[in-house]
């Protein structure tokens, strides 16, 4: 016989997701530029709130140096899921892919290359220099006199403009190339503001020429373009902006937010009590919770993996969200939202922040399953074409090294390289033979 129905009560804790709370657990996954965006669109509708956007030069973030090791695309894995990026100088369109394909014609000496790309890399969308001579020298470790003289030889690059410090010079530059320019225009030009104010007669006055001859050099001028580079704006950008940016200052690692696409929010204080002005304050406490939180994951990461970002892919360490975790004493989920997006700028390349992790292949302090694809990529490359290693010699070369891996194993990173078999290697290898034959006999 059943018994008569009773209540119980019993007490339980849990955490309710408020509105306030997902939004603040929202911000963590955004980017620079996407917080950015958030921001401006909550200031249009809180008159509390004050958001400056950054006045900072956007720069092209490409390799300052010959990437120190090959990266492909498929690296990355299905569904572009690896556990490396691809090298930003690997670019072969736009303004910094079409200025570097000069580079050889306009800088002869190679020992000049590295300042020539540190001036690549401080170009900013328009095609103007981001950076002074003094700085790039110093990055360098030359004099200012020698970059200098490849800053002049890069402004020898085409379309005519590039590399200019100011807009005097890029016109300046354009109006040497066109054969126009006398004294009367070098005047006109180092005298830009007063021309913009529209008096003809006070700027024909100040440079010592009749107005007819001013008029004609703002023609002149009028045809020109201030902005060369932006003819390649159509064109993909090699490197969307990171968020975050690591710089080596001597043995120090310096780990900062990118201010060029990130904005600042401030409160309009005033004497009132309203739901905006408190929503307003707490969003600003929200966004500095969420930089500080960022850094706080950039600077455990990069102190971590200091190897992979000095040396490559091949030094990456095994790393877990549950090891950053434990690490930073952050939840698994905040970092997992963190790095999920974040893009980060480090010496010769730029990264995804989740690109700092990696899974051991075996024991915990062995090589990760990037280092392991990463040798597979260069032993293929450094094959005999006729005779190809086939999967179980690559399998006894990481026996050698004592790593244990099991022959599918090796098949199965191969294919995510898109490296074919060694039987299709060799007749791919053949066939090439062949076809020079041929060639030659023809």
């Amino acid at each position: 016989m059943y018994g008569q129905p009773t209540l119980q009560l019993a007490q339980t804790r849990s955490l309710t997701m408020t509105g306030a709370l997902r939004q603040a657990i929202s911000l963590l996954q955004l980017s620079n530029a996407e917080l950015s965006a958030r921001l401006t669109a909550q200031a249009e509708v809180n008159p509390f709130l004050v958001v400056r956007l950054s006045t900072l030069p956007v720069k092209a973030w490409l390799s300052d140096r010959a990437p120190p090791y090959p990266i492909t695309p498929e690296m990355r894995g299905p569904q572009g899921q690896g556990d490396a990026a691809e090298m930003a100088g690997a670019i072969s369109t736009g303004l910094w892919g079409h200025v570097l394909a000069q580079l050889p014609l306009l800088v002869r000496s190679a020992a000049d290359h590295h300042i020539a790309e540190a001036y690549v890399a401080a170009l900013d969308a328009n095609g103007w220099l981001c950076r002074t001579e003094a700085e790039v020298a110093r990055e360098c470790g030359c004099s200012i006199d020698r970059a200098k003289a490849v800053l002049s030889a890069l402004q020898q690059a085409e379309p005519t403009g590039l590399f200019s410090r100011n807009l005097s010079e890029c016109l300046r530059l354009q109006a040497i190339d066109l054969g126009i320019l006398d004294p009367a225009f070098d005047r006109l030009l180092d005298n830009l503001p007063l021309l913009a104010e529209g008096d003809l007669a006070a700027v024909a006055a100040h440079i010592g020429c009749d107005v007819d001859r001013v008029a004609d050099m703002l023609r002149a001028i009028r045809q020109m373009n201030p902005k060369p580079g932006s003819v390649f704006a159509a064109e993909a950008s090699p490197v969307a902006e990171p968020d975050i940016i690591v710089r080596q200052i001597g043995t120090r690692w310096v780990v900062e937010l990118n201010r060029s696409n990130l904005a600042a929010v401030e409160v309009k204080e005033v004497d009132a009590a309203t739901d905006e002005l408190r929503a307003a304050r707490w969003l600003v406490r929200a966004v500095a919770r969420r930089n500080a939180t960022t850094l706080r994951i950039a600077r455990a990461l990069v102190a971590y993996q200091v190897d992979f970002v000095t040396k490559g892919v091949s030094h990456l360490r095994p790393l877990t969200l549950a090891d950053l975790a434990a690490q930073t004493d952050l939840h698994v989920s905040t970092i997992s939202r963190v790095t999920n997006g974040m893009m980060v700028a480090v010496p010769r390349t730029t990264l995804m922040l989740r690109d700092f992790f990696g899974r051991a292949v075996d024991e915990e302090d062995g090589p990760t399953t990037a280092a392991i694809r990463q040798d597979i990529l260069c032993l293929v490359a450094a094959e005999d074409p006729a005779k190809p290693l086939s999967d179980q010699q690559i399998q006894r070369h990481f026996a050698q090294k004592g790593i244990p891996l099991a022959r599918r194993t090796v098949a199965k990173y191969r294919q995510l390289l898109r490296i074919p078999a060694s039987a299709a290697r060799r007749s791919k290898a053949r066939l090439d033979c062949a076809a020079k034959g041929h060639s030659k006999r023809v």
